[in-house]
């Protein structure tokens, strides 16, 4: 509760770090500018001053399931790195087995209030805002599945690098769940893999395996499994040596038009989502989904 407590107090930096200026705020008496290494329940954050590449471990158990405390979390430290002018570079990772992130909380939308699910998809929102238009370097060190909202957290990075392990897969299989991806989602998943490979994802709910999600674009570089994080480290290093300025301005150039589209239009996508999610031909589809889950489990 506090977490999102927190998030509402901040909401008008975060529309204007994330709606307005689309990148790094002139730090105020109250920036940090000198950051040791963080951790709480979910997150683990390792900052090298030497470098300024900050590493993010999610560990949310037993999937990193995108929650509403996780999201709220996940959105108060991308903040605070991005306010923080000795961190250039952010590589986001996971210290769960197998898995990068299982995506959006089917529990934040089964059987909640419009109102506990308009406040879900506003921090889903934000998420997604603060990563898109985030002025650091990002690189999604994928080293396990990252279905749905995991793929989504992977494609607004910069660069993805993925396990090279065939158990492993990725994509925006929303549809599979009775659930269409909102427009946001489309249009980054176009911005990274091109319309007709989005038109064929979305409408199918395509799990890709690391050999076709290269091939499609939709991952950058395959490693083997225990070299995702160095290689991540190292890609890194080569992206930190473009010139600042003409990167991040090359950046905005590029994603600023789906991020004026989603600032504009955040209340009715709420609307829309909550509208979609509550009926009750969807919340079935959702139960369906979780009983075939626990017969998978059992």
């Amino acid at each position: 509760m506090a977490l999102r407590a927190a998030l509402r107090g901040k909401s008008g930096l975060a529309g204007l770090l994330s709606c307005s200026s689309h990148g790094r705020l002139c730090p105020s008496s109250s920036s940090i500018s000198q950051r040791n290494n963080s951790s709480s329940a979910k997150l683990i954050v390792d900052h090298d001053q030497t470098t300024g590449v900050a590493v993010m471990h999610m560990q949310s158990p037993p999937v990193n399931s995108l929650s509403l405390d996780f999201l709220t979390e996940i959105c108060i430290t991308l903040e605070k790195l991005e306010m923080d002018k000795g961190c250039r570079g952010l590589i986001i990772t996971s210290n769960q087995p197998k898995v990068f992130s299982a995506g959006l909380d089917i529990l934040e939308m089964y059987g909640k209030s419009p109102e506990r699910c308009g406040e879900f998809w506003k921090a889903v929102q934000e998420m997604w805002l603060k990563l898109y238009g985030s002025n650091m370097v990002t690189i999604a060190a994928i080293n396990g599945s990252s279905p749905a909202g995991g793929c989504l957290m992977s494609i607004t990075c910069d660069y993805r690098i993925m396990a090279d392990n065939p158990r492993y897969s990725i994509g925006l299989n929303e549809t599979m769940l009775g659930i269409v991806a909102p427009f946001w989602f489309k249009e980054t998943m176009v911005n990274t893999v091109g319309h007709r490979n989005t038109e064929m994802s979305l409408e199918l709910g395509l799990l890709y395996k690391p050999a076709e999600a290269l091939k499609i674009g939709l991952v950058d570089q395959l490693v083997p499994e225990d070299q995702v994080l160095s290689a991540a480290t190292q890609t890194m290093t080569k992206w930190l040596a473009i010139p600042e300025h003409a990167r991040q301005i090359t950046k905005s150039m590029m994603r600023k038009p789906t991020i004026e589209k989603l600032c504009s239009n955040r209340e009715a996508d709420i609307q829309n989502f909550v509208s979609f999610i509550t009926k009750e031909s969807i919340q079935k589809s959702l139960r369906m989904y979780m009983e075939m889950l626990k017969q998978k489990k059992a």
